[in-house]
């Protein structure tokens, strides 16, 4: 306790209060109180008043900060005041009795947390939870889990052989008896209870592992039962399932008895053996299963440790494939085709191989007869004079046996083989010999001309006879083409004499232009099958990922492990965003990708740039720019135009890997005449941004394909070979060119002709920042017009699940009587490329007419303008490209609805088709 004094609350205090004081005792004693406890002043000033004014008072647990060791802390107290008179009967000072109760509070604190947190367990446990109270076992507490164990019934209150009269039947009444009348705790495994309420997925009937715990009071007598137990229904039924599924599988591995199929451990011993396999080797899987799975290899392969070397392989790169000698158990041999792949477990750790192979010794031995054939017929052939050739019985195709000097090739181009062997000057009286061998079956000798494909003209001696089946029918035709130019020259002399110059070089350029386009088709169609091939097997890559990811996830739920899902969501998810991203790499090569054209200053957007560029290329290269004028400008998408700049910084870092210089210059350049036939571009003003390498440069070779796609010269897995092709794409939907300088040795200079701007509309490049949104309401109205039903319904699902109302339209007619309806509605989704006479910006221009603040957002595949005529955006509407993620269409439908009609500034874009 202590007492304050006189007007200066002069402090005195007994022994029982002298450790509260901590480091203050020492000045305590007579000090004023103001100054003593200046931290705690505060809490005390009202009561020490009130006790001057003759007014006692009485605080418990009342919470005091303070800072007694140096540092702030939180205290409680319980104390009273009370007045003190001095001589004069009047009010001298305040007496004040204090307890610290700061352990009590704190613990008190601990305590309420804890019982929450037992709380939140008991709520949140997978285990079902009961407790039960009395003799009569009425039920005083359930968990969600046992709620949904016994149908979600209204028990609590009441007596269990009330509440679920099912449990007197099925024996557990009688068991909680026991319990409760002897103490001992009862324990289930894998015990049947039928609730009868059927649960989703399941019937009434469950198997469950439960535990009837007895509880005591203070005299050790029992006065409830806790009831814990976990619901082994889902997976009881996944056991009977794997068990069905396995035996399954095993009839369907057997039944492939064209197939061996064999899985090792780790270690290579033989752990399975199908019915193929035994068939195939002659082992039974009773005599090989622990055995080395190397008794399959032949004495040198076993030696070479080529089985260990192929486990090394697929356990480094997942798996291999080939062909090989294998022996079968009566020590013969035959010539195997086949797989091993890296078997992994649940967790993704490698547990062992599984090898799949067939016997193709058949195959084998028949391909070799055939080359021994072919080598044969190859040596008499070669031996021959003239060259052979194989014609259908109709004279429409012609394939090539044998050539002979300078004998014309059949090329594999468009047209006819007329049309590659036989001058048009001659195709006539040849087409006319031909006629009259058909007719009268049989041999045909003709001569005429043909084009070698160094354009120059030979005469041939065409001999060719038919080959009859055995009913006298022509099967094909064999014929030998001479070479009979010598003997011709001298007949033609006077006649090639009389032609001018000027015929014979309009002659030759007809010929090599004719032999330009045909090159231009084949570098056609060959670029065509690369671009094809390419895209199947990146395709094939991604689907792989995700459909794999799928399957995965898929049989780890129906296990019931639900541990590690998030390795399998994300491949899936990892191979569709692949798949995003290589799809807008070809919509760049195609020139169809959603550009936002602007008009940019050069010189800023490169600046801008100089950090990140800089970051990417690393230290070893220096970059230098270069700007002609630093207020030339460009209309092109901005961002495009900033990865195109990436990629080439790129490419110029990966062609010096020793270090060097980038140069990025630009200058203004007006094209004319043949420097813009040249360059395939309209006359007119163009800046040129170049990117200029010291690195090792490109043959002619490599330039030749350099914009084709999939075509990269990196090594394997480090580049797509689409990163030129998507810069092309995009120069070129810009209404630009790309042109490129380079020599082995002299570096690489790639040439961007963009289309010139007028500078001052230029607006320089910066990050994107975020516009406030105001909050949109919980729900609001959405009209959703989509023709794919897949897509409707996920974006249904999406938009549903931010709470909005969803009516759908398959169709732009339906959309449209849904909006003459008088339905009110805050948003419209919409394709663009619908089915029917109604496209999306067609609907949309219908909604406007309604409202004309109604907001719009367009989901599209790729830009182009055909199918809506070329129209610009309107503000309040804008386009998300297919494919999206699902929080993306969430922004920008939140975007959409947050803000008003004054609010839009949305930049004019070309519309998108589809």
């Amino acid at each position: 306790m202590y007492l304050v004094w006189g007007p200066e609350l002069v402090f005195l205090f007994n022994d029982a209060y002298a450790p509260i004081l901590g480091p203050r005792l020492p000045q305590a004693m007579g000090a004023p109180l103001r100054s003593l406890w200046a931290d705690a002043w505060p809490a005390v000033r009202e009561p020490i008043e009130r006790a001057f004014a003759g007014q006692g008072s009485r605080f418990e647990n009342v919470p005091v900060a303070m800072n007694r060791y140096g540092q702030p802390e939180d205290t409680w107290w319980t104390f009273s005041f009370s007045a003190l008179h001095g001589d004069d009967e009047q009010v001298a000072g305040a007496f004040c009795v204090t307890k610290e109760v700061t352990g009590m509070i704190v613990a008190q604190q601990k305590l309420a947390r804890e019982n929450e947190r037992l709380i939140a367990l008991f709520e949140k446990s997978p285990m079902f939870m009961a407790f039960l109270t009395g003799p009569e076992h009425r039920i005083a507490l359930v968990n969600p889990g046992y709620e949904q164990l016994i149908g979600h019934r209204q028990v609590l209150g009441r007596p269990l052989v009330e509440a679920l009269p099912e449990a007197v039947d099925q024996g557990y009444v009688d068991l909680l008896d026991e319990v409760y009348r002897t103490g001992e705790p009862y324990i289930g495994r894998k015990v049947a209870y039928d609730s009868g309420v059927p649960q989703p997925g399941f019937g009434p009937r469950h198997i469950v592992d439960v535990v009837f715990q007895p509880c005591k009071d203070e005299a050790g007598q029992v006065n409830g039962i806790f009831v814990q137990g976990l619901d082994l229904t889902p997976q009881v039924a996944l056991e009977q399932h794997l068990s069905l599924t396995e035996a399954r599988h095993r009839q369907i591995m057997d039944s492939a008895r064209d197939y061996a199929m064999i899985a090792t451990d780790m270690d290579g011993l033989i752990t399975l053996w199908n019915r193929g396999a035994e068939e195939t080797l002659g082992w039974h899987e009773s005599e090989v299963l622990g055995q080395h799975a190397g008794l399959l290899y032949l004495q040198d392969d076993l030696q070479a440790n080529r089985f260990q070397q192929n486990m090394q392989h697929a356990r480094l790169h997942g798996g291999l494939s080939g062909e090989r000698w294998l022996r079968r158990r009566d020590g013969g041999r035959f010539w195997a085709q086949g797989s091993m792949t890296l078997l992994r477990g649940g967790e993704g750790e490698a547990v062992g191989f599984v090898v799949v192979f067939r016997d193709r010794t058949s195959e084998r031995t028949a391909a070799d007869a055939l080359a021994q054939s072919e080598r044969r017929l190859a040596a008499l052939v070669s031996a021959a004079t003239q060259s052979l050739y194989s014609i259908s019985a109709d004279w429409q195709q012609m394939s090539l046996i044998y050539r002979q000097g300078d004998a014309a090739e059949l090329r594999d181009a468009q047209g006819s083989w007329r049309e590659q062997l036989i001058h048009p000057g001659d195709r006539l009286a040849v087409d006319a010999a031909i006629d009259e061998a058909l007719q009268a079956t049989s041999a045909l000798e003709v001569e005429h001309r043909t084009l070698l494909p160094d354009a120059s003209v030979r005469w041939v001696q065409l001999r060719a006879v038919p080959l009859l089946d055995d009913h006298g029918r022509v099967k094909e035709w064999f014929g030998a083409a001479s070479d009979i130019t010598d003997r011709r020259i001298a007949q033609q002399r006077l006649q090639q004499l009389t032609l001018t110059l000027e015929e014979r070089v309009q002659s030759r350029t007809a010929e090599l232009m004719a032999m330009e386009e045909r090159l231009r088709q084949g570098q056609k169609m060959e670029s065509l099958g690369q671009l094809t091939g390419g895209i199947a097997h990146d395709f094939n890559n991604m689907l792989t990922a995700v459909s794999m990811g799928l399957e995965l996830l898929e049989m780890r739920v129906e296990q019931g492990r639900v541990d590690g899902l998030e390795r399998y969501l994300e491949m899936a998810r990892s191979g569709a965003d692949r798949a995003a991203a290589l799809t807008q790499r070809l919509l760049a090569f195609s020139r169809r990708q959603t550009l936002a054209p602007s008009s940019v200053r050069v010189a800023a957007l490169v600046s801008g740039m100089l950090d990140i560029l800089n970051r990417s290329i690393g230290p070893s290269i220096n970059i230098e720019t270069r700007f002609e004028d630093f207020e030339d400008a460009v209309r092109v998408d901005a961002p495009q135009l900033e990865n195109a700049l990436l990629n080439l910084c790129i490419n110029a870092r990966d062609a010096m890997p020793g270090g060097g210089t980038i140069i990025i210059s630009s200058s203004t350049e007006a094209l004319a005449g043949t420097r813009s036939e040249r360059l395939g571009l309209p006359a007119g003003d163009y800046v040129r941004l170049s990117v200029r390498d010291t690195g090792t440069g490109m043959d002619a070779s490599v330039l030749e394909k350099v914009f084709e796609p999939f075509f990269t010269t990196k090594p394997i897995g480090q580049g797509t070979g689409l990163g030129l092709s998507m810069i092309y794409g995009f120069t070129r939907q810009s209404g630009g060119q790309v042109d490129v300088e380079s020599a082995p040795g002299a570096g690489t200079t790639m040439h961007l002709y963009l289309p010139k701007s007028d500078p001052a509309q230029a607006v320089d490049v910066a990050l994107p920042t975020a516009m406030p949104l105001k909050p949109a309401s919980a729900s609001r109205s959405v009209l959703l017009v989509e023709d794919e039903d897949a897509v409707r319904g996920l974006v249904r699902d999406v938009l549903s699940g931010l709470g909005h109302a969803v009516t759908e339209a398959a169709n732009g007619s339906e959309a449209l009587a849904l909006l003459d309806s008088g339905q009110h509605f805050d948003l419209l989704v919409t394709d663009v490329g619908l089915t029917g006479t109604l496209n999306g910006r067609q609907v949309a221009d219908a909604g406007r007419q309604r409202r004309r603040d109604l907001p719009v957002l367009f989901i599209t595949g790729y830009a182009a303008s055909a199918a809506v005529g070329g129209e610009h955006l309107e503000p309040g509407m804008e386009i998300l490209t297919k494919p999206f993620k699902a929080v993306e269409l969430e922004r920008r439908v939140d975007q959409l609805l947050s803000r008003s009609a004054t609010e839009w500034n949305v930049a004019a874009q070309d519309l998108p088709a589809a």
